[in-house]
């Protein structure tokens, strides 16, 4: 007789630790009631742990313009389909240049003849601002970040029973460039400064400390944290030098990434 298996998807997270997130990191008075009650219940529901940075809330704007988004990273939907013990190899890669950008992905299950593909054009997911631009974000990494949409909807689309209701990935949601994040960290206290070193230039800093934020927000969850704090009293000099590191360590996880794809069987 087989024996019976269960698998189990995600662990349990509890109403009180969700909340503990939100009071320790200040958001619970930027929230709605109804967000924070919305975050509370998809978080247990799904078994999303945002001490692990496995969802987080954004909230822009006020009264009739206030938009709110839950969102999980790309790598949640990974782990929940090896989870199932069904994956059987995937990989991800990018065609053409500038429109013609496309990202495909290819999933195998050990439960299906043949591989599950998806494709998803730079044109259609593209972040613009105001001015009709591609956003900081989108304009330095076209490709990963089209690679981040088409990882997220394929996973979902191929584990729909498993993955479907869950919170979207951030890079496939729009960014409200013309209202202001209210729940972004304001990000870091600023330090009182030593009576021998004078004031710096506060519009200048805010924007390297947002430029900070934009590239920490693509660094795995683990590695998040430390540059966060990293960040919390540096200096104008000392930003621009962690800006200049972290675009070196992202390119180090990409090259890491895209290697770790090519070594997982595909058969």
């Amino acid at each position: 007789m087989e024996e019976n298996k269960s698998v189990v998807l995600h662990d349990s997270v509890s109403e009180a630790k969700i909340i503990e997130f939100l009071d320790n990191t200040g958001i619970t008075s930027l929230l709605l009631d109804n967000e924070k009650k919305m975050f509370v219940n998809i978080a247990k529901e799904f078994g999303l742990n945002p001490f692990k940075r496995e969802i987080h809330i954004t909230a822009y704007g006020k009264g009739e313009l206030r938009k709110c988004s839950i969102i999980t990273g790309y790598e949640v939907y990974i782990k929940r389909a090896e989870r199932t013990e069904k994956l059987d190899g995937w990989k991800a890669w990018t065609e053409g240049e500038g429109k013609n950008l496309k990202a495909i992905v290819e999933i195998y299950r050990k439960d299906r003849k043949y591989p599950f593909t998806h494709e998803v054009f730079y044109s259609e997911c593209v972040q613009c601002n105001k001015e009709g631009n591609p956003n900081a974000v989108w304009a330095k990494q076209p490709r990963f970040m089209t690679k981040k949409v088409a990882i997220g909807q394929a996973f979902r689309l191929c584990f729909s029973d498993e993955l479907g209701g869950m919170p979207y990935e951030e890079a496939e949601l729009p960014r409200e460039e013309n209202l202001k994040n209210v729940t972004e960290p304001e990000n870091i206290p600023e330090e009182k400064y030593p009576d021998n070193e004078p004031p710096e230039d506060e519009e200048k800093k805010k924007q390297l400390k947002k430029e900070a934020w934009e590239l920490i927000k693509l660094l795995p969850a683990e590695k998040q944290g430390e540059w966060i704090g990293q960040c919390k009293d540096a200096r104008i000099d000392k930003l621009e030098i962690i800006i200049e590191r972290l675009n070196e360590l992202f390119e180090e996880i990409k090259q890491q990434i895209e290697i770790k794809q090519e070594e997982i069987p595909i058969f």
